[in-house]
């Protein structure tokens, strides 16, 4: 499940990236796809419970929640960083100009950008590091809320 949630995710982001879809669509697929996430992992935990002959501790909910969000942010990260440094380099940095113009921080962001130039062979890496990071969070969040709430005493 979490590779078809992965894939949904890549599909979803490189479709808006391939149409140039301007900034405030790109940015709110984001926030859509954490929601769908968010529903994949309450619906993934009580699957779990109920072929577990409905008992759940609170770790394994942690780790089903997890395990589904770090595969779904591995794939994620990895596309993103490919199309981003491959195919479109130009893609994040005008969506986030553009973003940043809706709030007349344009010129301060084009600055911000211009430093970064030296670093970005490094902050690429990192940035996947990152990516997954936030993908795991969001796992941990969710599978700890749900796993309160569902666990067996």
């Amino acid at each position: 499940m979490a590779i078809v949630f992965a894939l949904a995710r890549i599909l979803l982001d490189l479709g808006l990236k391939l149409i140039e879809t301007s900034a405030i669509p790109y940015y709110s697929s984001f926030f859509i796809a954490a929601v769908f996430e968010i529903i994949a992992i309450v619906y993934l935990i009580k699957k779990y419970k109920k072929n577990n002959e409905e008992l759940l501790s609170l770790s394994e909910a942690l780790i089903v929640g997890v395990m589904f969000m770090v595969i779904v942010g591995t794939l994620f990260a990895l596309q993103s960083f490919l199309y981003d440094t491959y195919i479109n380099p130009e893609f994040q940095k005008n969506a986030a100009l553009e973003f940043a113009n809706l709030y007349g921080k344009g010129a301060d962001v084009e600055k911000m950008m211009i430093g970064e130039e030296n670093i970005q062979a490094t902050s690429s890496i990192f940035s996947i590091f990152t990516s997954i990071l936030k993908f795991s969070l969001l796992g941990i969040l969710i599978s700890f809320i749900v796993g309160s709430i569902l666990r067996n005493r």
